[in-house]
């Protein structure tokens, strides 16, 4: 039987090479995305069967809608996301809210949706795209950085309830990754500030994040540079150097 995976954030960046590799694979593919033109043109890219989704995942209703009209598939992969920088206190409600919902509560509203299920057969495979700012304090992405900490402690929590169950649950948390969400974030100076070798590539992401959920680990930092430096991203002497890396300089 074909094996099937739902890709939130489908469209493009990470979910767009996961979605590519599944499929080189043989995978049934289903994406979710807000854009139904970027989520038709992916769909147009991949061999094999693919159903779109275009739905709101920002918001409760669109992960309503999204839950209401898909099966339980045999491994969700939760990427949708997007950042926004500002100071605290400078994003309106409606805007902290719906970052808040898409990068965390609307995870794990799809998931206490799927993982019952999973768990009654006994297998399935969940990964969730959290990102390095879970693990370091970020200036002037504070919600971005409480959300992905928020779904990462989520994810831990139940990658312990539901191995007993045949269910893996993996958190990747990437770094920098070649892919448009700094771009439509307005922070277009971060290619020519960030040094070459932070980047990674969304095809590095998938693969090593793979690799790690088929092993049933719970946490996989992508690139070897990121998880030789885990140990001192909370430190002073880190944070300093990522407010001099993506600090907008006029010059540039």
């Amino acid at each position: 039987m074909q094996q099937r995976a739902l890709i939130t954030g489908g469209s493009s960046g990470i979910g767009r090479a996961y979605a590519h590799y599944l499929a080189g694979l043989g995978w049934r593919v289903d994406l979710a995305a807000q854009s139904e033109n970027r989520l038709m043109n992916t769909a147009a890219e991949l061999d094999g069967p693919v159903h779109c989704y275009p739905v709101d995942l920002a918001s409760f209703d669109g992960v309503q809608q999204l839950t209401s009209a898909a099966s339980v598939p045999d491994l969700i992969i939760a990427n949708a996301g997007i950042t926004k920088v500002g100071s605290v206190g400078t994003l309106s409600q409606s805007e902290s809210a719906k970052l808040q919902y898409l990068l965390c509560g609307g995870v794990i509203d799809l998931v206490q949706w799927a993982a019952p299920i999973m768990k009654s057969r006994g297998h399935g495979r969940i990964i969730i795209i959290s990102s390095i700012a879970a693990e370091t304090p970020m200036p002037n992405s504070s919600i971005y950085a409480s959300a992905k900490t928020g779904i990462t402690a989520f994810g831990r929590s139940i990658h312990s309830e539901l191995k007993p169950h045949g269910v893996s649950v993996t958190i990747s948390l990437p770094g920098y990754v070649r892919t448009n969400i700094h771009e439509r974030a307005g922070l277009h100076h971060l290619n020519r500030q960030v040094p070459k070798w932070m980047w990674l590539s969304p095809e590095q992401v998938v693969r090593e994040t793979e690799k790690a959920s088929l092993a049933g680990r719970e946490t996989i930092i992508p690139g070897r540079i990121y998880r030789l430096t885990r140990p001192f991203l909370g430190s002073r002497a880190a944070n300093t150097a990522w407010r001099a890396l993506t600090r907008k300089r006029r010059n540039l």
